[in-house]
């Protein structure tokens, strides 16, 4: 059977090349997902296993990607605890309901995840058929504080006071919302595992949010729980991505998932040194500026040569963007990243 790559870089093992995929690969950059985006609501879209599994495919048709992650979005599980969800235009996701008292709490449930969360299972049993048997299916959420903070703000933030009102104000509250979200998520990921994926992400996109020591009590805490409940069903690899700082590397003492994914605004060199520094023994992926494909050629490639050189001294490294994919990302600069790190791979011959 086939090995893949990613799924081996993750846990450490020896590949013959750097595995490569790039978050939000499906897109709003390519036009074949416009032509299909423009006759249907996006959340419609996360909704229908087909479709999504036709945009999940998409960027793999056109470039020597060695994974897939399933077309979907952290805020889909929300619809099935009774959020509602509409995605604005230029205004990024909106929830009906915020939570910011008992009273909305209550009115939460904790949904039958595989009865109506299902089509995300779905799609990714589809999408697999069309992977290559060295080809790595991801499947994700969003880590609990995440989704909490989309939940309680009702939308995106740049201030975040309605979840510090609710965890200074409420602490109850907001320390039963993280259990019931964790408990969710748990499910939600080993149902994708149940579908067919071969790797895991939690995107923990705005932790930063938080104080250190918030981050260390409040967050880390149900994040790592939802590892721990996987890991108990399964032995693949899980990737988590931290937010935009280096700071809450120091607070990952204890962690248990597999791969960090390292933002674009951390020099890779130095995160992993803090990961060694910390004793964990985890790969790395990352990290890539998304707006770097705009470079011209030369600068694109030596910015690709560089993150591939840093890697080397990771356990293991999954090349990536730092955070996701532009809409305005001109689709033959991935064409020309993608070659650079095949190059290197030739030149350096087979990894650790």
């Amino acid at each position: 059977m086939s090995k893949k790559t990613l799924v081996e870089a993750a846990m450490g093992r020896a590949t013959d090349r750097t595995p490569i995929w790039f978050l939000r690969q499906a897109g709003r950059y390519l036009p074949e997902y416009r032509a299909i985006r423009k006759d249907i609501e996006f959340v419609d879209l996360c909704k229908n296993p087909a479709l999504a599994a036709e945009v999940t495919l998409q960027p793999l048709r056109r470039f020597d990607l060695d994974a897939a992650i399933i077309f979907s979005d952290i805020l889909i599980p929300c619809t099935a605890m009774g959020q509602h969800l509409t995605f604005d235009s230029g205004h990024g996701p909106v929830l009906t309901h915020p939570i910011r008292s008992a009273q909305d709490l209550f009115k939460l449930h904790h949904p039958n995840v595989e009865k109506e969360l299902g089509y995300v299972g779905e799609a990714i049993t589809l999408t697999k058929k069309g992977l290559r048997p060295d080809q790595t299916m991801i499947g994700f959420a969003g880590a609990p504080f995440t989704v909490a903070s989309y939940m309680i703000e009702g939308s995106g933030s740049k201030t975040f006071t309605e979840v510090k009102k609710l965890r200074y104000t409420q602490p109850q509250v907001f320390e039963e919302l993280m259990e019931l979200i964790a408990a969710v998520t748990s499910e939600y990921l080993l149902m994708q595992v149940k579908a067919g994926a071969d790797c895991l992400m939690l995107f923990d996109t705005w932790a930063n949010q938080m104080t250190a020591e918030d981050y260390r009590d409040l967050v880390f805490p149900h994040m790592n729980r939802v590892i721990e409940a996987v890991k108990a069903k399964w032995d693949g690899p899980l990737i988590y991505y931290p937010g935009q700082t280096l700071e809450w590397l120091f607070e990952l003492n204890g962690f248990l998932g597999d791969v960090i994914a390292v933002d674009w605004r951390s020099r890779l060199p130095r995160a992993i040194a803090l990961i060694e520094n910390l004793g964990l023994n985890v790969s790395v992926q990352g990290n890539l500026d998304p707006q770097a494909f705009m470079a011209p050629e030369s600068l694109l490639r030596r910015n690709v040569r560089q993150i591939l050189e840093a890697g080397q001294k990771a356990r293991g490294h999954i090349f990536n963007v730092g955070h996701g994919l532009l809409p305005h990302t001109p689709p033959e600069a991935l064409l020309i990243a993608i070659d650079e790190v095949r190059s290197f791979d030739k030149t350096r011959g087979s990894s650790h």
